[in-house]
């Protein structure tokens, strides 16, 4: 009888000790199920900034984008132009090459960007992302800025290669971001055609 009870006692032991085990092994399972959520999420570089405005319509600020999306830059071009009733999209390209004598890699090609303007009254907001390097023969592109390592391959372009690009790159996206500030600052007036 002791034997029994002995048995069975160590039996519920054993027992309650897997149980255990299996409830610690399911509950540290799904915590590590919600990081590798957030891991596969793709962090993209963006510069966004809301800039206040004395209590202009929103249909006044797209005229402002508009203009400025529509005049030419000195440095580089915008095309795409598109507008809608309180935003206004386009795409701005730098033409980019190799300031050494001897490159490592002719990285040639242009870095480009888009850029998104959303007006309401009183303020707007801009948004520069998808900034990348092309390429122009296609084989040394850098792609997004967001890669840890360019879209040709470490071994065709070197980190510190890739490392100035992409400085190349942020420092390109301020300055259509300054650029874009002074624009919209400009007050739209309507041209009348002349009488002759």
């Amino acid at each position: 009888m002791k034997r029994k009870i002995y048995i069975t006692f160590i039996f519920l032991m054993v027992s309650s000790m897997q149980f255990l085990v299996a409830q610690t092994a399911t509950s540290t399972k799904e915590p590590a199920q919600e990081e590798d959520e957030f891991a596969k999420k793709k962090i993209e570089t963006k510069l966004i900034e809301v800039i206040p405005t004395d209590s202009v319509g929103p249909s006044d600020l797209v005229k402002r984008a508009s203009k400025w999306m529509k005049a030419e830059a000195a440095t580089y071009k915008k095309s795409a132009v598109g507008t809608s009733a309180s935003n206004a999209e386009c795409l701005a390209s730098f033409p980019i090459k190799p300031k050494d004598l001897n490159p490592q890699i002719d990285y040639t090609g242009k870095i480009t960007m888009k850029v998104r303007i959303e007006c309401k009254t009183g303020k707007y907001r801009y948004t520069i992302s998808e900034i990348k390097h092309v390429s122009k023969s296609g084989e040394a592109s850098g792609g997004s800025v967001d890669n840890k390592v360019p879209e040709c391959g470490s071994m065709l372009m070197a980190d510190i290669t890739w490392r100035k690009l992409k400085g190349e790159a942020l420092r390109c996206a301020a300055l259509v971001a300054s650029d874009l500030k002074n624009g919209m600052g400009v007050i739209v007036t309507e041209e009348k055609p002349e009488e002759w």
